[in-house]
């Protein structure tokens, strides 16, 4: 029997302040709810609807890049070969990685709260969803602990309401704070910031 070479492709979708881009291909608005569904699945770490069909014959690394505080400006198209590190988003457990500084998705958020970095040990890039609908992309060491990500959450949250961090695709509550990023599997990982619902039962106070 002849076995196909599987084809390795890479998705690179940019955020612009006005829209989307695939591959530098055609842009699109976030209005569309068309769109809006392609961004949701990628916000939870699984691969859209349009691509599942090309993901049976190929094998995907979708990439997202933050430039939000650009315009999209069409222009002509130049092949970047892609040199960064990714995890492939496919069918068993799909992560999307974020190539991008450490900011909100929008600009109206308050400063991130710094995260003591040593660039000589092992550096990943987390894109952490806060509750509230706001993205983050923030950098730790692998030797970080998720206490020192949940330190981080609690600082960059506009509220003070309690939470739990989960990961996205497989469903994962990361709730052992001593565990390293390394040792959760959490390199390049999407991480969720769930709330936790604290109000007495109907009837108690």
């Amino acid at each position: 029997e002849d076995m196909k070479d599987e084809v390795y492709v890479e998705i690179v979708v940019r955020l612009w302040k006005n829209g989307f881009t695939v591959n530098d291909e055609e842009f699109r608005s976030y209005t569309l709810e068309e769109n809006q569904e392609f961004l949701e699945a990628i916000k939870r770490g699984e691969l859209p609807l349009e691509l599942e069909g090309r993901a049976e014959d190929e094998e995907l690394e979708v990439n997202v890049e933050d430039m939000k505080d650009e315009v999209y400006v069409p222009k002509k198209k130049t092949f970047h070969p892609f040199t960064g590190r990714g995890y492939r988003l496919g069918s068993v457990a799909p992560r999307v990685v974020a190539r991008s500084r450490s900011i909100h998705e929008d600009c109206s958020g308050p400063p991130l709260p710094a995260v003591e970095l040593n660039e000589d040990l092992p550096v990943t890039s987390l894109q952490i969803w806060l509750a509230d609908g706001q993205r983050l992309v923030q950098r730790f060491n692998l030797c970080h602990r998720i206490s020192d990500v949940q330190h981080f959450v609690e600082q960059a949250q506009r509220t003070d309401a309690p939470f739990v961090l989960t990961t996205s695709l497989p469903f994962r509550e990361l709730r052992d704070e001593g565990q390293s990023l390394e040792e959760a599997d959490l390199a390049n990982a999407v991480i969720v910031q769930r709330p936790l619902n604290t109000q007495a039962p109907f009837g108690h106070s």
